[in-house]
């Protein structure tokens, strides 16, 4: 998933009445996109309406499980009303920061909305923007009268580009005479489902090309250079669709559009959508080794929740409209679930190997006995509260957990689709699970609501067992040493150290500019030598470095990590303590390391157990 932008954009909607909620004329969208290399949208609403009072609204659960920050609607610029070609006094609602009040005049039959909205350089959330390249999130541009039932709201959205810019999106759209792009009517839930990716430079492949459920790939780059998919990318997406069609079953689409940014300026991130997914990487993440280790995982990721979120998406997630609030208590499903998926397929299709899967796994178990927040925090609590985690500083992460139901959930998936083997001698599996719980997939609108009886329900098909028992006694469990790794063990693999960090931590480290020692010393710093996390207890703990620090020397070297990285390796045996120096606001600091373990980088060895692991990485669909 990802955050939030700002655009600049003048809205036209067609609504029936101030107090309908459900009107036969579709709302009328137009989004003039052509300022977006400036970083502006314009967009306009005509909204038929009765006399008397309106309250329209801004979308406030547009991406299930997150809900937009206040501070979103700083990015709305220049809204007026209009109606019997008089401008409009309005207020805002004083408990609601996302409603606006008016009072229709007589004799009005419509009113328009016009407003800008407006993005900063660097915005890696909605409509995120660069000179080249447009995301545009519809529910950015739009309000919608209140109480409004989304997925009866008709709406008709036009969208006008830059010249010679291109743009896709799982809405298909004609080009009209005078340049405009007009989509089909649709409903509000479906097109606040379907951003669309634009740009100076778009390419676009087929990698499924069956009638009934094509697949395609959109990218949109700052440079020409990166915007083609490469043949060795492209066989790595057929096989994740492929795969993932022997996973489930069927397709819980007609069509989808992978829409790839590839950009400095957008982040590395994902958001799932019905039909299409929200992904971007940095400007060489098709083409660089580093990015694919990476990152490569985001892509399999993604496309999984069109199964998992999308269609099957639980209760406590489905609402009549965006402004009423969520529950997330089974984000350990949504998400947890689609992480273990998303590696099993990454393995399956050949995006990571199966030894770069192995290191994969290597690094989430080690980060899942390095959080110090379990102690007091259960990993559902991490579900419940993901409103507040999500938004949360990396600084003292260790301390208070983070939205750890993605990573420390594969492990209790991993382990019950261990269990289910084990218990049906290897006949049965997760991925008979997935069949029976998402293979009953059709197209949209359709969605099918789940609460943790029917997985409950769906995992007895399968293997009779106690698995209400089995899920709560991970989830609700605190305790710095009940980490979930005992599927880890049961599949042939222990988590174990070595001397060189394994090829997913490394690559990690080179793109986003980290330094991982949380497993040696005790923290994670920024290349740059700026402390971001200690884990309590730790050498660096002890010494009493702390988040915020910037380390200056390493013994008598200047900072570097190749300086610290030689320091640990030498284990310090026989030696006096590591001394570092480190700058604290205006002070520095001197701290002594007393640490004689050497290099620790986390890595998956064999236990002498059957290896179901491996069987589980295994390519399962036809050649």
């Amino acid at each position: 998933m990802i955050f939030w932008t700002s655009l600049s954009a003048t809205v036209f909607i067609v609504f029936a009445a101030a107090a309908s909620a459900s009107s036969p004329v579709p709302m009328s969208l137009t989004v003039d996109a052509r300022d977006a290399p400036r970083r502006l949208l314009h967009s306009e609403q005509l909204i038929p309406v009765r006399p008397g009072p309106l309250t329209l609204v801004y979308p406030r659960w547009a991406i299930p499980t997150y809900e937009a920050p206040k501070t979103i609607l700083n990015d709305i610029v220049g809204l007026k009303f209009v109606a019997n070609g008089k401008q409009l006094d309005w207020n805002r609602g004083p408990l609601d920061m996302f409603s606006f009040r008016l009072i229709v005049p007589t004799g009005a039959t419509q009113i328009s909305v016009t407003m800008d909205v407006t993005a900063a350089p660097g915005r890696t959330d909605f409509n995120a923007m660069t000179g080249q390249v447009l995301i545009l999130d519809w529910n950015t541009v739009l309000l919608y009268p209140e109480n409004a039932m989304a997925s009866k709201v008709q709406v008709r959205p036009r969208l006008r580009l830059p010249v010679g810019w291109q743009q896709a999106s799982s809405l298909q759209a004609r080009q009209m005479e005078n340049g405009d792009l007009e989509f089909p009517v649709t409903t509000l839930t479906a097109l606040v489902d379907s951003p669309v990716l634009a740009g100076k430079y778009l390419s676009r492949s087929a990698v499924h090309t069956t009638a009934a459920n094509p697949v395609n790939v959109n990218i949109a780059a700052d440079i020409p250079d990166s915007s083609a998919l490469s043949g060795q990318w492209q066989k790595y997406i057929e096989r994740v669709v492929n795969e993932a069609g022997a996973l489930f079953g069927k397709y819980p689409y007609d069509h989808y559009d992978f829409l790839l940014t590839l950009s400095e300026e957008v982040g590395n991130d994902g958001v799932e959508h019905r039909q299409s997914n929200d992904i971007r990487m940095a400007l060489q993440g098709l083409s660089g080794e580093a990015n694919r280790l990476a990152y490569g995982y985001l892509l399999p990721h993604e496309y999984v929740h069109a199964w998992n979120g999308k269609f099957r998406i639980p209760a406590g997630l489905v609402r009549r409209n965006f402004q009423e609030s969520q529950t997330t208590e089974l984000l350990w499903v949504y998400e947890g679930l689609t992480r273990y998926l998303n590696w099993v397929l990454a393995a399956r299709s050949g995006i990571l190997s199966v030894e770069e899967s192995q290191d994969y796994a290597a690094l989430l178990a080690a980060k899942v006995t390095h959080r110090s927040g379990r102690d007091w925090r259960s990993l559902q609590d991490t579900a419940v509260s993901t409103g507040m985690l999500i938004e949360a500083p990396d600084q003292w992460e260790s301390l208070r957990r983070g939205t750890d139901y993605y990573d420390e959930a594969l492990f209790i998936w991993l382990e019950a689709d261990v269990t289910i083997r084990r218990l049906t001698q290897g006949q049965r599996s997760l991925d008979d699970f997935c069949r029976v719980f998402f293979g009953s997939a059709k197209p949209p609108p359709d969605i099918s609501p789940y609460d943790v009886s029917d997985i409950v329900a769906a995992m007895n098909s399968i293997s009779a067992h106690d698995w209400l028992k089995f899920f709560r006694s991970r989830l609700d469990v605190t305790g710095v040493a009940q980490a979930p790794l005992a599927g880890l063990a049961a599949s042939g693999w222990v988590l174990a150290y070595e001397s060189t960090p394994g090829t997913v931590q490394a690559a990690r480290d080179q793109v986003n500019h980290t330094v991982e020692e949380r497993f040696s010393l005790g923290f994670r710093l920024q290349d740059d030598g700026t402390i971001v996390d200690v884990v309590r207890d730790s050498p660096a703990w002890k010494a009493g470095l702390w988040p915020g620090m910037k380390i200056q020397t390493v013994d008598t070297q200047p900072w570097s990590v190749d300086a610290l990285r030689a320091a640990i390796a030498s284990g310090r045996l026989g030696a006096a303590p590591l001394r570092i120096s480190a700058q604290n606001g205006a002070e520095s600091i001197v701290a002594f390391l007393d640490d004689h373990q050497g290099a620790r980088y986390p890595k998956l060895r064999r236990n002498g157990q059957e290896d179901i692991m491996g069987e589980i990485l295994k390519p399962k669909a036809a050649p």
